[in-house]
């Protein structure tokens, strides 16, 4: 795992570098390790290998959008957090600099995440509490800052009671190019219900298979983490993979997921395979899968019972 040794990556356009100066002051002066290119860049410098090292050791990273919009090399740079930052579970802010209110309709990997505005005019003090508070985290600022709106919320227990056992008909392994876990719960949207954008390669398969309502199973390194349900049928394509809209109805809040049962308890059966496509309980051709289960039904409903009481229990389930 890289080490972190920046609190931040800014990415911005560099159109809008005077304020993004301006940025960066105010952070240093609280005390905020940041990475900004024209600090750490030097001539004969591979610009590409740079940020993406940078990405890596950095803990959050925040994309500075202004009237000029997302500059060249901030579009590379969103791309690779995506990649780096997502499954990573690196925190991302949206940063609108005046006279920008609102985030663009695109990408749509920044409407994931809560922004931070910048007012003109205004010495923006309660922005940039809110600033320090994403990056560093609530022991540096004040308690009346603390709102719902900057943590992330667990998926309710209710969930995964009130979804229909019978839309469970897919799998997929997931991995994290770091060798962390993918997907965890401060890499997903802030809100009652969290939500991220599920990736596959760009030679992954069966990425539409998934209609908006049906649920999939995510498992790690031989662990179940995630049941999640399938938002809508979009497809988004880059040159680093796709992706899908998914929100999450059970994942473990165990600490330390190593803790965690071993999948084939969880399952009554061990997949063997680590590809990252899409797997459906359905197919014939899922040997392992029909060798432990003659019905589909019952394992759905089985395994709903199995997290259910896992929630229940406290222990490792939400």
């Amino acid at each position: 795992m890289p080490e972190q040794t920046f609190d931040v990556f800014l990415a911005h356009n560099s159109k809008d570098k005077p304020l993004i100066r301006q940025i960066c002051e105010e952070l240093k002066n609280r005390g905020v390790k940041l990475w900004l290119d024209e600090e750490r860049i030097v001539p004969g410098d591979r610009f590409l290998d740079k940020i993406q090292e940078a990405i890596s050791q950095s803990k959050t990273a925040i994309v500075c959008i202004g009237s000029e919009g997302l500059g060249r090399w901030q579009e590379i740079e969103t791309e690779m957090l995506i990649s780096l930052c997502i499954q990573q579970g690196v925190k991302v802010i949206p940063v609108l600099l005046p006279p920008i209110e609102a985030l663009p309709s695109k990408p749509l990997f920044l409407q994931l995440f809560q922004f931070v505005r910048l007012e003109k005019d205004s010495e923006n003090k309660r922005a940039f509490d809110l600033l320090e508070l994403g990056i560093t985290g609530p022991k540096s600022v004040s308690n009346d800052l603390k709102s719902p709106n900057t943590e992330v919320a667990a998926p309710s227990p209710k969930l995964i009671l009130e979804c229909n056992p019978e839309k469970i008909l897919f799998i997929k392994n997931v991995k994290d190019p770091s060798g962390r876990w993918a997907y965890p719960l401060n890499g997903v949207l802030p809100s009652k219900t969290p939500t991220f954008e599920l990736m596959w390669r760009p030679s992954g398969r069966g990425i539409d298979r998934p209609k908006a309502g049906d649920l999939m199973l995510l498992h790690q390194q031989a662990k179940v983490t995630h049941l999640i349900e399938f938002l809508d049928e979009n497809v988004r394509k880059t040159d680093v993979g796709s992706f899908r809209l998914v929100k999450v109805i059970w994942m473990p809040k165990h600490k330390d997921w190593h803790l965690l049962p071993h999948q084939k308890e969880i399952l009554g059966f061990d997949p063997k395979y680590r590809d990252g496509n899409t797997h459906s309980f359905r197919s014939p051709n899922f040997i392992r899968f029909n060798q432990a289960w003659k019905e589909l039904r019952d394992f759905q409903y089985n395994l709903v019972e199995h997290l259910a009481e896992l929630s229940s229990a406290g222990q490792v389930g939400y």
